[in-house]
């Protein structure tokens, strides 16, 4: 595979060919993991306001972006705060060089910031907006895998979530992207599935089953979905949680992921198809406090 699947998903919004569209995706989470979707119905006006509130969060001075702090990688991290190379290697030292601001909801005062003055208002809409299409692609996932539309219903009804703004700044170009310099390290994602926006998209890549980089080039108006390791773990490897990293570039960066993972206690068993299960079963919660704490070297619970 040379090129990440495009998929419209508006014939399972609109009822009029729901298997088409979770064959499509089962076939793209088999393959390589990745996949990019149109037809979602979230306005590009949208996504363009979130950008322009986040591209204004990002240009206050440091003091005023650390007001918004807390523990478990809420609120501000500023560069070289994270390593999420860590969480697949122990003794990593890479430091990631980017900027974020991690957003749960409901609005806590100590992570959304006050300024710029529409943050919160328009952070707030895109993400309820994108929980409702997490929830949408889950059903997709569970036709996919030839069970009940509704089958993880139960496990993603108080679902973690979280809104990650990303700001990349100007890098110089290194001859190897794995160098100490990389803009966000080799890794793969920790929950269910990931629902990725960005104005350019450039510098993502994706690693194929032939050990490729292949690079993820979406449209302004799709959305780069991926899984993570929890629904790799679910089918029992039968999907894959893809190794990606984002590359250095001479030109600033910025994307905007949701990052959805099952209820806290929900119970991870594999769906084996008459097939051993290749993991024993696994608690969320337990899962996402390792690899928050690998990512920050420091021992993180959630809330």
């Amino acid at each position: 595979m040379t090129s990440i699947p495009v998929i419209d998903i508006s014939p399972y919004l609109d009822g009029t060919d729901k298997q088409g569209v979770a064959k499509q995706i089962g076939d793209a989470c088999t393959s390589i993991g990745f996949f990019m979707v149109n037809g979602h119905g979230i306005p590009l006006e949208l996504l363009k306001s979130v950008q322009s509130e986040a591209t204004g969060f990002f240009d206050l001075s440091l003091d005023e972006k650390q007001v918004c702090k807390a523990p478990f990688g809420l609120g501000y991290m500023g560069q070289g705060t994270e390593n999420v190379a860590a969480t697949l290697e122990e003794g990593s030292t890479l430091q990631d060089q980017k900027e974020s601001l991690n957003l749960t909801l409901p609005v806590r005062e100590e992570i959304w910031p006050k300024n710029p003055s529409q943050l919160r208002s328009v952070c707030q809409t895109y993400y309820e907006s994108v929980q409702k299409l997490a929830s949408q692609l889950m059903r997709l996932f569970a036709l996919a895998l030839e069970l009940d539309e509704h089958f993880f219903d139960d496990k993603v009804n108080r679902p973690y979530t979280t809104l990650r703004l990303l700001n990349y700044p100007e890098s110089v170009i290194q001859k190897e992207a794995s160098s100490t310099e990389i803009r966000n390290a080799e890794h793969t994602d920790y929950g269910t599935l990931t629902i990725l926006w960005s104005p350019d998209s450039r510098g993502l890549q994706a690693q194929s089953r032939q050990n490729e980089w292949i690079d993820v080039i979406a449209p302004e108006n799709h959305f780069i979905i991926n899984i993570g390791d929890l629904m790799m773990n679910w089918t029992n490897d039968k999907w894959i949680s893809t190794l990606h990293r984002v590359i250095p570039g001479n030109t600033r960066r910025m994307s905007i992921p949701f990052f959805h993972n099952p209820n806290p206690d929900a119970i991870i068993e594999c769906i084996c198809n008459n097939e051993n299960p290749k993991y024993e079963p696994m608690l969320a919660k337990a899962h996402l406090e390792m690899k928050v704490s690998k990512a920050l070297g420091q021992e993180e619970k959630m809330d």
